[in-house]
């Protein structure tokens, strides 16, 4: 299956794909419909696509307007074109914040029960937010306008290289959690070509880990030599009080991460790297 990478000219930073025989790139602009359609041109036949083409958080250099346009335009635009040429399998990148967390106004972010699993209900405010909640709309709602689509909306959290690169920038604010490059590649095929069900779902797909290191009170700066390693339980006690906690499932492990990512294992056979 040859999948053309591409990205948005407003995607600033980011560099082509690594040269594969299997692989095409393309760099254009996702919310422009001429150069969408030159991906579906009949040179390229897909069996599936994975969108990942979006503005992954808010930027100081760009509008929060036009972040919002482009995710969801974008999103669509894909999705939409890719069920007009009768493909199927499609695969988008979400992110835990859909309901709202990293970049929402100090003390709005909410949730009532941890571990936190796919159905946690959504409060987006912030642009980057909303964008995401409103791309696994439309997931749905194109899944009911082409009958046998199925559509996996994939909400990531803070991506880094291994969990030595993620911890330093781990804050309480993020509730303690990442996922590896790897990881979220391999979730990406899965949920492609995992499995015969249809319509849309969503997976959360983190880490099964808290990503924190030092006490509850102090964070361990990088640099300084191991210590202490505080527990979930303690961290959402002290950080995040008003969410009822399952005792049991924090009970069979005590660094469990505060998402589950259990739906992922149980549907689509994905478990985080144990090496990572």
């Amino acid at each position: 299956m040859d999948l053309p990478s591409s990205l948005p000219t407003t995607a600033a930073g980011y560099t082509p794909c690594l040269p594969h025989p299997k692989l095409s790139f393309l760099k254009g602009d996702l919310t422009d419909l001429s150069f969408v359609d030159t991906l579906y041109a009949n040179k390229f036949e897909f069996d599936g696509v994975i969108h990942l083409g979006a503005i992954p958080n808010p930027r100081d250099d760009l509008d929060d307007r036009k972040l919002h346009m482009i995710n969801t335009c974008s999103s669509y635009n894909i999705l939409r074109t890719s069920t007009d040429h009768g493909i199927k399998r499609l695969v988008q990148a979400s992110s835990v914040n859909a309901h709202g967390l990293s970049y929402s106004p100090p003390g709005h972010a909410h949730f009532d029960r941890f571990p936190i699993t796919e159905q946690v209900e959504k409060r987006p405010e912030d642009a980057y937010a909303i964008s995401k909640a409103e791309c696994e709309l439309q997931a749905t709602a194109i899944c009911r306008w082409a009958p046998g689509t199925r559509v996996a909306s994939l909400r990531f959290h803070m991506v880094r290289e291994s969990y030595d690169h993620a911890w330093p920038d781990c804050t309480a604010r993020d509730i303690f959690s990442w996922v590896s490059y790897e990881s979220c590649a391999r979730a990406c095929l899965l949920a492609l070509e995992k499995g015969e069900w249809r319509g849309h779902e969503v997976f959360n797909i983190v880490a099964p880990e808290t990503c924190w290191e030092g006490s509850v009170e102090v964070q361990r700066k990088k640099g300084e030599g191991a210590g202490e390693r505080a527990g979930t339980v303690e961290l959402l006690t002290k950080y995040w009080p008003d969410g009822e906690l399952d005792m049991a499932y924090f009970e069979k492990n005590p660094r469990a991460a505060a998402w589950t990512s259990a739906k992922a294992e149980r549907m689509l056979g994905w478990k985080h790297d144990p090496n990572q």
